[in-house]
């Protein structure tokens, strides 16, 4: 489970930084995403990851409180002097490690110890210069140190100095194992307790080490003072000591032991569960972590819904215009009820037809006088002759009207829109060549076929169905037929048996074009309401034609930057984020059970 939760960090900040690079290039869409989070992702970056991923290290910072001889026991560990030694109370003013080439690289690149600044240390009378930035952390190599293992000189954590209680709170966040080194005179100091058991309240494992001790008595004293300074921090652990008469001098191989057992102290550290520290240590880190990052996807969601709120609103828009067009069949349409019917005729009339002029010229005048039909039927309005001319030009003007209206109202919205969305469409509404657009959606719209085959086949099966149930009507149409397709001056003869007497003075004198306008006024006639069914899917398909043209020339390049910010957050990202996010959760469950 250990290792579960640091493979799910490693993999939660794998996918932040895809989403940053996702939204580098918009950096307006970047400040509303990540504004914030600073403080969580420096630490995912700097101490969970480096921390829990992969093989962990220990950092022993050693601290207590003012001239107790914490750089003396700090040299010791490291058995070289690298901290200066001093008597002066206060003396070390900045933190000093001692780590191994390849963690002091790791600190010095920022991981590790993201709460100070780290230098390399090239002179040691710089760890007591006050002059020196307080946030300085010096860097020593040790290479006798392990992997796992760093070692930390500490300034005093009860300085009167203010600006050194900042520094005693960052290396209580920076250390593992605090190595508490205390006195006779500071083991029951109220600051200095205080300062540890607040350590021990965050996970921290703490290891006291009696310094200057009376070896009297095999130092029953020191002893005591170390028992009761456990009871007031309220932990149980094992306990060092270096006596009173302990000489360093150039001596630093001399070894710190237990009162328990006379082990080592640096063997003791080198021996320690550095994932079951890790874990302790990070555990309400780590629990914090996960609630801000729980915000922080819901704020992904926010954002989220800000930018789809939108493209979903141009996309309504659009297709709400595309069903206020109300397209006018041409003769394409109204050829196929002709057409149907020489189907049904015999041989003999369907090679008369074959070769008739008149029905050549009919279909096409058929088919206008369908437009005449459902339009008197639809708007109520007196009949009047229509060309393919006029057709076409209805069309040109619905569909301008529509494209021209659209194009406007994306206009309106990006110059009221907030931002971060404003930045994503403005400028690519803006810059829209609407007549351009306009055009382009009347060239897809009008060269496209008009009749799918989709609805060929509705065409097909609707007309079928109507000649089975309607015996009278269809006698009447195949007269029809066979007047247009032999004698279309006939017409004059059968105007009474037809249409009950309508037209038949001024058809008497009819042309053949006036004959074909007279059969598309008995198809309608014969065909009543089942005319507007028989259109509508049709007139569905001219609506598709026209959403997809809008959506080509007008709708993607006013979104086409709005879409491209989308994808991270509806691709794979975000469901990575979410994924090791609930991964994090459960490990971290897991291991505080």
């Amino acid at each position: 489970m250990q290792n579960e939760l640091g493979q799910a960090l490693a993999s939660f900040e794998l996918a932040l930084q895809q989403m940053r690079s996702a939204l580098e290039t918009r950096p307006v869409l970047s400040e509303r995403v990540f504004s914030g989070t600073e403080e969580w992702t420096a630490l995912l970056t700097y101490k969970l990851v480096p921390h829990l991923a992969g093989e962990g290290c220990l950092i022993g910072a050693v601290t207590g409180g003012t001239n107790t001889g914490k750089s003396t026991v700090f040299n010791l560990l490291t058995h070289q002097k690298i901290s200066p030694m001093v008597n002066t109370a206060a003396a070390t003013c900045h933190p000093v490690i001692a780590a191994n080439a390849k963690r002091a690289a790791e600190c010095l690149g920022g991981k590790l110890i993201p709460e100070f600044t780290p230098v390399p240390l090239e002179n040691e009378a710089d760890v007591i210069n006050s002059d020196i930035d307080f946030k300085t952390l010096f860097v020593a190599v040790d290479d006798t140190l392990p992997d796992h293992l760093i070692i930390m000189d500490t300034p005093d954590v009860d300085s009167i100095d203010k600006r050194n209680w900042e520094v005693a709170d960052n290396i209580r966040a920076a250390g593992d194992v605090l190595i508490a080194v205390i006195t006779g005179e500071k083991y029951k100091d109220d600051r200095v307790v205080q300062y540890f058991r607040h350590a021990v309240d965050s996970g921290r494992q703490l290891v006291p080490v009696m310094n200057k001790a009376n070896p009297a008595d095999n130092f029953q004293v020191g002893r005591n003072q170390v028992e009761d300074f456990l009871n007031d921090v309220g932990i149980e652990a094992m306990s060092y000591v270096i006596p009173h008469d302990f000489s360093t001098g150039e001596d630093l191989n001399q070894s710190i032991v237990s009162f328990q057992d006379g082990k080592e102290l640096r063997a003791h550290l080198e021996s320690l569960d550095v994932p079951a520290i890790k874990h302790q240590v990070f555990a309400q880190t780590v629990k914090r972590f996960a609630e801000t990052t729980s915000s922080f996807l819901n704020h992904l969601d926010e954002v989220h819904t800000e930018l789809r709120d939108v493209a979903d609103q141009f996309e309504s828009l659009n297709a709400s215009a595309s069903l206020e067009y109300d397209p006018a069949p041409g003769k394409e349409v109204g050829g196929l009820f002709h057409a149907f019917v020489q189907s049904k005729r015999g041989a003999i009339r369907r090679g008369i037809g074959a070769t008739s002029a008149a029905i050549v010229r009919g279909v096409s005048a058929i088919g206008r006088g369908i437009v005449s039909g459902v339009k008197k039927r639809t708007q109520m309005e007196a009949q009047s002759e229509e060309t393919e001319a006029s057709v076409l030009e209805f069309h040109r003007a619905a569909i301008t009207r529509i494209a021209q209206h659209l194009s406007r109202t994306y206009i309106e919205i990006s110059r009221n829109a907030p931002e971060p969305v404003a930045s994503l469409i403005r400028k690519s509404v803006e810059s829209l060549d609407v007549d351009a657009a306009v055009d382009a959606v009347i060239e897809d719209c009008l060269s496209a076929e008009s009749i799918s085959e989709e609805f060929r086949e509705h065409a097909d099966v609707m007309l079928n169905a109507w000649w089975e149930d309607h015996k009278g009507k269809r006698l009447t149409l195949e007269a029809l037929d066979t007047i247009l397709a032999i004698m279309p001056a006939a017409i004059a003869g059968t105007t009474g048996l037809l249409t009950s007497g309508f037209g038949a003075g001024e058809l008497a004198l009819a042309s053949t074009a006036a004959g074909a306008t007279f059969g598309a006024k008995v198809m309608e006639y014969q065909f009543g309401d089942a005319l507007f069914d028989f259109l509508s899917p049709w007139k569905k398909d001219q609506q598709v034609l026209l959403k997809a043209a809008l959506d080509t020339h007008i709708t993607e390049p006013c979104l086409h930057e709005l879409y491209e910010a989308l994808e991270p957050f509806e691709g794979e990202i975000v469901e990575s984020l979410r994924s090791h996010h609930r991964q994090c959760v459960v490990s971290q469950g897991s291991i505080e059970s």
